[in-house]
């Protein structure tokens, strides 16, 4: 909902097909009556999907979530003969300005993927090059050939581990430049801007228009943000081994807390079923310790209270 009322609030011409894999879901998105949203039950996506279907018997909650990724906009796709172009959105993106400039980015195009942009120190990451928090196709040759490739790997294989360069849903994007025509690596700096590459970038406002060194800032991706408290988050920005910006908590982070707690069933809409023991526990631990110092030195925990952010 923070994601749709952020998109609701910059541009007047989207529609969200939103698959709810719970009741609970389902009846809270339905009690909104969203004027841009199209409500999935998870037994309406299923319906007939016999090899989606078939996939949950050896995996997790989680890694059924990412199997269905790319069964969803092809769902969407044929169901609604009229959409020529649909982007996957992840659900923690939230928007600061009108993203149909991304779609204008694929005109010509099939395929458009936005890239991690990681630091340099990490120029080989094992999460691969590209990210899945947007993705469009187009209703053509390459866009739906991509699709079906995509969700067929995802059917074979979709774990939450490491495995022979696959990693979930994800590192199977590396492979789209080179298996299909068509691929736009989107070039709009302000697009899926993070905590993993923020502090590469200038960020600043001007004319009331929050700037990522020289480019709009359209959305930011909120990859491991977490609420800690009542009222304390953990932005995820301490690798960045720097302090965040007064505009970053101000403007960027601030509007997105506020937006989450208006729309919150539970006492912390950041709770996560993800899988930490990617590695041996030991290795977790100390792991965890260290990001934890690491955080803590470089203010990566704020606070926030009666709409004010520490």
């Amino acid at each position: 909902m923070a994601m749709y009322n952020s998109l609701k609030q910059h541009c007047d011409d989207f529609h969200i097909f939103m698959l709810c894999f719970d009741d609970m879901s389902i009846r809270h998105l339905d009690s909104f009556k969203l004027e841009h949203a199209t409500v999935i039950p998870l037994n309406v996506f299923e319906d007939s999907d016999d090899k989606l279907i078939a996939t949950k018997k050896d995996r997790t909650r989680l890694e059924y979530y990412y199997t269905c990724g790319p069964s969803l906009p092809l769902y969407v796709l044929d169901k609604y003969p009229e959409i020529d172009i649909i982007t996957y959105l992840d659900a923690d993106l939230f928007f600061y300005s009108d993203p149909r400039i991304l779609i204008k980015e694929i005109d010509g195009y099939s395929i458009g993927i936005t890239v991690h942009n990681f630091p340099e120190y990490r120029t080989s990451p094992e999460t691969g090059k590209y990210n899945v928090g947007w993705l469009s196709f187009r209703r053509d040759e390459n866009g739906m050939a991509c699709l079906r490739w995509w969700r067929e790997k995802c059917i074979e294989w979709c774990y939450e581990r490491f495995e022979n360069g696959k990693y979930a849903d994800q590192l199977y994007l590396d492979e789209w430049p080179k298996l299909f025509h068509g691929v736009k690596i989107l070039g709009h700096k302000g697009a899926n801007v993070a905590a993993w590459n923020v502090a590469d970038y200038s960020i600043y406002q001007e004319n009331y228009q929050i700037m990522v060194s020289g480019f709009p800032l359209i959305f930011y991706h909120f990859h491991g943000f977490k609420q800690i408290s009542r009222h304390i988050y953990n932005t995820n920005l301490g690798l960045t081994l720097r302090f965040p910006s007064k505009i970053l908590k101000e403007k960027v982070i601030k509007p997105y807390v506020i937006e989450l707690k208006k729309n919150s069933i539970t006492n912390n809409p950041t709770l996560s079923i993800r899988n930490k023991r990617l590695r041996p526990k030991w290795i977790q631990m100390i792991r965890t310790i260290v990001r934890t110092i690491i955080g803590i030195a470089f203010r990566q925990y704020v606070i926030v209270l009666n709409n004010k952010i520490y």
